[in-house]
């Protein structure tokens, strides 16, 4: 049988399996295997959602059995939950591992051990166990973790997301898809505009190229991935997009209508700068943080594109195309560095008038919260840190050995490299000395990115994580006033696979 003739019967198969209803709100890529060839979704497959559920979860990590891969399952299937929590409530979630004591996937230091644990990432929570402690809560195969994670009365309503964070093993956990996201709910208080649009959450994660491979022929023939250079890098793309675990999916949208999309890009590594075709982006939130939080008088804000690192989340009012039209979401080129990876332009879905909703969609209501809160830093404190000397200086460096902080390859015995004092800001310098870019990262906090190379910048932005392009010096003030976050946490390279060789140091909040 032609290897054509396979893929027209793949599919069959596929298109059955989608008007079945078993496609739509996967968090894996669904293949059909036919004679040996594994064939992706067919293009044009409706985008599939997040589960929903609230904030009493059991989640387990398994290997999935067709492929080996680490996974989550959520009430039976390999869906991983989207939780939804309001300030001032608790995410309460046991962590149950059933992954083999052995495993076929090689991590950092050789086969992989399948210990596990989780990273609420963003949440102004408590690094300590119940809480966002990834360095001292683990689980082996075969243990289970209980987390109670008490989200403060004044969180910035938004997206966020929680993955796996096991030291030495994130890269590849996250590479598999252990990840989903958090809505903290009260966005409608800062912008009133998105009350009564449907709201998509759209989960960017990674599906594998192999040299060779008819299969990955096709995906890259369906994301249009371009084919030439990109950047400063050298060799091939190894890996594209899937949204919510499929690639290229319709997005069904009416014509001229607005939809609130929440983006989180949860690659380990690639990076997306997205744009919608000849349309602007209405940005009203960035890493979870909404524009108005620290400046009441700021607005949504129209960009053609934005450019998502690794751990990035952008939430977004985007208008469907005109009449008879369709549009896409693209990812453009980044260029990463003469040391980094390559990270081409490619299609990540396509916005579809005519297509039908694959589950009933979730649209932004009113909610039974306080007005909103704000928290504008004060002029006299923020003329104060950009006068002074930075209070810690960051400076990622690698060689052929391994990749550094400060010169220092992390530890789980290390001591604390700097301590912070709860109830203060306190300036940061952050400076890259390699030839690629680093995402730099800290949990628990977001920082406000003023100042590159000694000159301020235009638009100043708070994160809770920022892209430093190679040789590049940033300038942040950090927000340690969070009473709640004491004790040890952490900061490193969100490029996964950097911080399990060694870009990672520990911070004490005290």
């Amino acid at each position: 049988m032609l290897f054509g003739e396979r893929t027209m019967i793949a599919k069959h198969i596929l298109r059955a399996i989608h008007e079945m209803g078993l496609l739509a709100g996967m968090s894996i890529i669904w293949t059909a295997n036919v004679n040996g060839q594994s064939i992706h979704p067919p293009i044009g497959t409706p985008l599939p959602n997040p589960q929903q559920v609230v904030t009493s979860i059991e989640l387990k990590a398994i290997n999935d059995p067709a492929t080996g891969k680490g996974a989550f399952v959520f009430e039976g299937r390999e869906v991983p939950p989207l939780v939804r929590a309001a300030p001032g409530g608790a995410i309460r979630l046991e962590y149950i591992n059933q992954m083999s004591k052995s495993s076929s996937e090689v991590c950092v230091d050789g086969p992989c051990l399948n210990m596990t644990n989780l990273h609420f990432h963003g949440l102004h929570v408590s690094p300590e166990a119940p809480g966002d402690d990834v360095l001292s809560t683990m689980a082996m195969p075969g243990e289970s973790l209980h987390y109670t994670v008490d989200i403060p009365a004044d969180q910035p309503p938004g997206l966020y997301w929680y993955h796996t964070h096991p030291h030495g093993e994130s890269y590849q956990q996250n590479l598999d898809g252990m990840s989903g996201a958090i809505i903290i709910d009260g966005m409608d208080r800062y912008f009133p505009e998105i009350r009564n649009m449907k709201e998509k959450i759209l989960i960017l994660r990674d599906a594998e190229l192999e040299q060779g491979d008819p299969s990955s022929a096709l995906l890259k023939s369906a994301v249009q991935l371009a084919p030439y250079g990109c950047g400063a890098a050298t060799g091939e793309a190894t890996r594209v997009f899937t949204v919510n675990g499929v690639v290229r999916p319709r997005i069904a949208i009416a014509s001229r209508k607005k939809q609130f999309w929440r983006i989180v890009n949860a690659s380990p590594d690639l990076y997306a700068d997205l744009e919608v075709d000849s349309e602007s982006m209405t940005i009203v939130a960035l890493d979870g943080m909404p524009l108005t939080y620290h400046d009441p008088k700021r607005h949504a804000e129209k960009l053609r594109h934005v450019l998502l690192a690794p751990a990035g989340r952008v939430e977004v009012i985007v208008k469907g195309p005109k009449p008879g039209r369709t549009a896409s979401l693209h990812s453009l080129c980044v260029n990463t560095g003469a040391d980094g990876d390559p990270n081409p332009e490619m299609v990540l879905a396509d916005l579809d008038t005519s297509a039908r909703e694959s589950a009933p969609m979730h649209s932004i209501q009113a909610g039974p919260y306080d007005k909103a809160k704000y928290k504008p830093l004060p002029n006299r404190i923020r003329d104060q840190l950009e006068r002074s000397a930075p209070d810690f200086t960051v400076k990622f460096s690698e060689d052929k050995k391994g990749f550094y902080l400060n010169d220092r390859s992390f530890a789980q015995d290390d001591e604390p490299m700097t301590r912070a004092k709860v109830g203060t800001y306190a300036h940061w310098r952050v400076t890259n000395a390699t030839n690629e870019i680093h995402p730099f990262h800290i949990h628990q906090v977001h920082f406000l990115v003023y100042g590159r190379a000694g000159a301020h910048l235009r638009r100043p932005e708070w994160v809770d994580t920022v892209n430093l392009a190679p040789n590049e010096s940033l300038d942040l003030i950090m927000d340690f006033t969070d009473p709640i976050i004491r004790g040890v946490s952490v900061f490193h390279c969100h490029l996964l696979k950097h911080e399990d060789k060694g870009m990672m140091a520990k911070i004490l909040f005290e």
